[in-house]
This record gives C-alpha cells, structure tokens and sequence, in this order.
C-alpha cells in the first residue's frame, strides 16, 4: 500500500459473501470462522444469526458445541455475488 492511499473497508454484503465462503470451504466453528473472516467474535455472531434467518447459512447444535453450514440458497447467493462483484470490476466500478 503507499502513502496516502488505504484499502477500502468491507461493506456488509463483502462480509456476508466471505463469512459463507469461508464456511463453504469447510470451516464450520463461530472461532475458526471468525478467524477466517478477520471479524471479531461478538460482530460474528449477530452476522452469522442474520445469515441464518435470511436462509442463507443453518446453525446446527451437537455434542461439541455449535456448527455452521451454508445452504443450497447460501451456494446460490455466492455464486451470485462472485459473478456480480466480476462484472463491476470490469465495468470499473469496483465501489457498488
């Protein structure tokens, strides 16, 4: 990066697109996604219940505590998103 100029932050959607792509890739834990996705657990959390309600990503309970999956709508939505967030860059305009 040089002087004077700094990276964009994420938007919500980014972070929503990395958090289900980063649960597609196989990481399933609340800390491991977390980790993955460079967000703070407590903002996770509230993102990961969003995604839930809007049938995007399925929250499941077993013996070792919380998983997360993402669903056939989530896998839609993703690709969706990637295709999309192509074609703005394209188009030169990677700020939507």
């Amino acid at each position: 990066m040089t002087a004077g100029r700094r990276k964009s932050k994420r938007n919500k959607l980014e972070i929503y697109a990395t958090i289900l792509e980063v649960i597609r890739l196989g990481t399933d834990r609340i800390t491991r996604i977390s980790y993955g996705v460079g967000v703070p657990l407590d903002r996770l959390n509230v993102m990961a219940s969003d995604l839930c309600s809007f049938g995007l990503a399925r929250k499941m309970a077993d013996d070792e505590g919380t998983r997360y999956s993402i669903t056939p709508r989530g896998s839609e939505f993703l690709d969706t998103y990637w295709k999309m967030k192509g074609f703005f860059e394209i188009m030169g305009d990677g700020e939507y």
